[in-house]
Parts: C-alpha cells; structure tokens; sequence
C-alpha cells in the first residue's frame, strides 16, 4: 500500500509539473450538462490502455474502479488512477462562467462541462 501512495505521489507532481500550459480560448464557457440524481461527474481510471474518462457516477463505483486498478498492481492503470486523481483536484476551480480550451471536458461542480465558444 505504500508503495502506491509514493507512485501516486510521483505521478500527480509528474502531471502536474510536466504537463504544457494550454491558453484558454477568448471567448469561450462551459456548457454544462447535469448528472442524474444521486451521480456526480467523476473522473475514472481506464480498465484498458492509458487514461481516463469523465463520467456521472457514484463515488462507491469511483473507488471500486480505484481498487481494482490498485489491485492489478499495472503501471499503467496506477498512472490512470494518478491523473484521474489530479484531473477531478484541476476541476475544482472551474465554474460555468470560467474561460477554457474549445472542446476540452471538464467536471463542473457536480456537472459534465464542454468547452464551446461564446455566442
């Protein structure tokens, strides 16, 4: 388990440090799409190659899919836990109103959120 914590650890500063700055676009908001009741848009680990996906889901199944991605002991899908991770911590500052790279997703609050141009 510790392990884990420290590959998280080197992971998120990887992320977070290497990763190119991208120039908000003029112009541009979230265009936002509530999730159902009971479901929030949470940021997921993929079960197969690299990455992640935004999704509206319970953060039981979250922490299942963080769990089996653990217990799978791949690099890979500890990596995807690691920037699912930092991506829903990057979302926190986003509001409806905030500039944002045309396309780019987002978790809006509670919400799925879609970069498109103003107007």
């Amino acid at each position: 388990m510790g392990r884990f914590f420290v590959a998280l650890a080197l992971m998120l500063g990887f992320a977070v440090l290497s990763a190119p700055l991208a120039l908000a676009s003029p112009g541009s908001r979230w265009e936002v799409v509530p999730c159902a009741s009971g479901t929030k848009a949470l940021w997921l680990p993929r079960e197969v190659g690299a990455g992640t996906d935004l999704s509206c889901t319970t953060e039981e199944a979250r922490s299942a899919a963080v769990k089996a991605a653990r217990d799978s002991r791949s690099p890979t899908r500890l990596l995807n836990v690691a920037i699912a991770y930092s991506q829903q911590l990057a979302d926190k500052s986003i509001t409806p109103d905030s500039s944002c790279v045309l396309g780019a997703r987002g978790a809006v609050g509670e919400a799925i959120g879609t970069c498109v141009a103003s107007g």
